[in-house]
Protein backbone atom coordinates (compact mmCIF):
# COMPACT_ATOMS: atom_id res chain seq x y z
CA UNK A 1 0.00 0.00 0.00
CA UNK A 2 1.58 3.10 -1.08
CA UNK A 3 1.69 6.04 1.91
CA UNK A 4 0.67 9.33 1.29
CA UNK A 5 2.48 12.10 2.10
CA UNK A 6 1.74 16.12 2.19
CA UNK A 7 4.89 18.91 2.41
CA UNK A 8 5.29 20.76 5.18
CA UNK A 9 6.08 23.95 3.18
CA UNK A 10 2.43 24.11 2.29
CA UNK A 11 1.55 24.78 6.46
CA UNK A 12 -1.84 27.04 6.36
CA UNK A 13 -1.30 28.06 2.37
CA UNK A 14 -2.93 27.04 -0.65
CA UNK A 15 -0.57 26.65 -3.41
CA UNK A 16 -1.70 26.42 -6.78
CA UNK A 17 0.11 25.56 -10.31
CA UNK A 18 -0.68 27.97 -12.84
CA UNK A 19 -2.19 30.85 -12.90
CA UNK A 20 -5.31 32.26 -11.11
CA UNK A 21 -8.58 31.43 -13.18
CA UNK A 22 -10.80 33.93 -14.66
CA UNK A 23 -13.85 32.97 -13.04
CA UNK A 24 -14.66 32.64 -9.95
CA UNK A 25 -15.65 28.26 -9.72
CA UNK A 26 -15.48 28.27 -5.45
CA UNK A 27 -15.00 24.98 -3.47
CA UNK A 28 -16.22 24.73 -0.07
CA UNK A 29 -15.12 21.44 1.72
CA UNK A 30 -16.83 20.79 5.25
CA UNK A 31 -14.61 18.02 7.35
CA UNK A 32 -16.88 16.77 9.93
CA UNK A 33 -16.16 14.08 12.92
CA UNK A 34 -12.76 15.63 13.66
CA UNK A 35 -12.09 13.87 17.58
CA UNK A 36 -9.09 15.48 18.44
CA UNK A 37 -7.28 18.88 18.44
CA UNK A 38 -3.91 17.34 18.21
CA UNK A 39 -2.10 17.21 15.04
CA UNK A 40 -3.37 18.77 11.62
CA UNK A 41 -5.40 19.06 9.18
CA UNK A 42 -4.02 18.10 5.97
CA UNK A 43 -6.61 18.83 2.46
CA UNK A 44 -4.94 18.30 -1.14
CA UNK A 45 -7.31 18.92 -4.26
CA UNK A 46 -6.12 16.79 -7.12
CA UNK A 47 -7.15 17.44 -10.49
CA UNK A 48 -6.82 14.39 -12.60
CA UNK A 49 -6.35 10.55 -12.19
CA UNK A 50 -2.89 11.26 -12.22
CA UNK A 51 -2.63 13.21 -9.22
CA UNK A 52 -5.15 11.17 -7.34
CA UNK A 53 -2.69 8.24 -7.63
CA UNK A 54 0.15 10.09 -7.20
CA UNK A 55 1.88 10.12 -10.20
CA UNK A 56 2.24 13.99 -10.35
CA UNK A 57 1.57 17.19 -7.05
CA UNK A 58 -1.85 18.00 -6.29
CA UNK A 59 -2.82 21.03 -7.97
CA UNK A 60 -3.77 22.83 -4.43
CA UNK A 61 -3.47 21.94 -1.20
CA UNK A 62 -4.28 23.16 2.76
CA UNK A 63 -2.45 22.55 5.94
CA UNK A 64 -4.24 23.54 9.45
CA UNK A 65 -4.24 23.04 12.72
CA UNK A 66 -6.99 20.55 13.96
CA UNK A 67 -9.91 21.69 15.92
CA UNK A 68 -12.31 19.52 17.20
CA UNK A 69 -16.01 19.07 15.82
CA UNK A 70 -15.96 20.31 12.15
CA UNK A 71 -13.95 22.53 10.17
CA UNK A 72 -14.47 24.82 6.99
CA UNK A 73 -11.70 24.95 3.85
CA UNK A 74 -13.22 27.22 1.01
CA UNK A 75 -11.39 28.54 -2.10
CA UNK A 76 -11.96 29.82 -5.33
CA UNK A 77 -8.52 30.02 -6.51
CA UNK A 78 -9.30 26.42 -8.50
CA UNK A 79 -10.34 26.36 -12.34
CA UNK A 80 -13.50 24.64 -13.48
CA UNK A 81 -13.13 21.07 -13.83
CA UNK A 82 -12.87 17.41 -12.52
CA UNK A 83 -11.08 17.20 -8.87
CA UNK A 84 -11.21 14.59 -5.83
CA UNK A 85 -10.29 15.48 -2.62
CA UNK A 86 -8.04 13.87 0.00
CA UNK A 87 -8.16 14.65 3.01
CA UNK A 88 -5.95 13.58 6.73
CA UNK A 89 -5.81 14.13 10.22
CA UNK A 90 -2.38 13.24 10.91
CA UNK A 91 -2.64 13.35 14.53
CA UNK A 92 1.26 12.89 15.52
CA UNK A 93 2.38 15.69 12.64
CA UNK A 94 4.37 13.25 11.01
CA UNK A 95 3.52 14.58 7.70
CA UNK A 96 1.88 10.68 6.25
CA UNK A 97 -1.09 9.01 6.89
CA UNK A 98 -0.05 6.07 9.10
CA UNK A 99 -1.05 2.57 8.43
CA UNK A 100 -1.05 -0.74 10.84
CA UNK A 101 1.14 -3.80 9.89
CA UNK A 102 -1.27 -4.86 7.23
CA UNK A 103 -1.39 -1.65 5.71
CA UNK A 104 -4.94 -0.53 7.53
CA UNK A 105 -5.04 3.10 8.51
CA UNK A 106 -4.48 4.43 12.00
CA UNK A 107 -5.19 7.97 11.18
CA UNK A 108 -8.72 9.51 10.38
CA UNK A 109 -8.78 10.01 6.58
CA UNK A 110 -11.90 11.04 3.84
CA UNK A 111 -12.39 11.22 0.19
CA UNK A 112 -14.29 13.24 -1.79
CA UNK A 113 -18.04 11.92 -2.28
CA UNK A 114 -17.35 10.42 0.76
CA UNK A 115 -15.93 7.38 -1.16
CA UNK A 116 -14.26 4.50 0.45
CA UNK A 117 -11.94 1.68 -1.13
CA UNK A 118 -12.29 -2.08 -0.74
CA UNK A 119 -8.50 -2.92 1.14
CA UNK A 120 -7.28 0.15 -0.52
CA UNK A 121 -8.02 3.86 -1.45
CA UNK A 122 -11.25 4.38 -3.75
CA UNK A 123 -11.02 4.51 -7.58
CA UNK A 124 -10.54 7.96 -9.37
CA UNK A 125 -14.19 7.50 -10.17
CA UNK A 126 -15.97 7.03 -7.02
CA UNK A 127 -14.36 10.08 -5.91
CA UNK A 128 -14.33 13.06 -8.84
CA UNK A 129 -16.32 15.49 -8.78
CA UNK A 130 -17.28 18.79 -11.44
CA UNK A 131 -16.59 21.95 -9.88
CA UNK A 132 -18.55 24.39 -11.75
CA UNK A 133 -20.07 27.43 -9.77
CA UNK A 134 -20.61 26.93 -6.22
CA UNK A 135 -19.91 23.55 -4.97
CA UNK A 136 -19.78 22.10 -1.56
CA UNK A 137 -18.02 18.44 -0.29
CA UNK A 138 -19.05 17.44 3.48
CA UNK A 139 -16.68 14.84 3.80
CA UNK A 140 -16.53 12.26 7.25
CA UNK A 141 -13.66 11.25 8.17
CA UNK A 142 -13.18 7.51 9.17
CA UNK A 143 -11.64 6.33 12.03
Amino acid sequence: MRKVKFSLLTISVLLLVGTTPATADTITVVIENIERDQGKIMLQFLSGEAEFEGERDATGRFIVRAQTGAMRISTSNLPAGDYAIRVLHDVNDNDELDTNYIGLPTEPYAFSNNATGNFGPPNWDDVMFTLSGSVEQTLQLVH
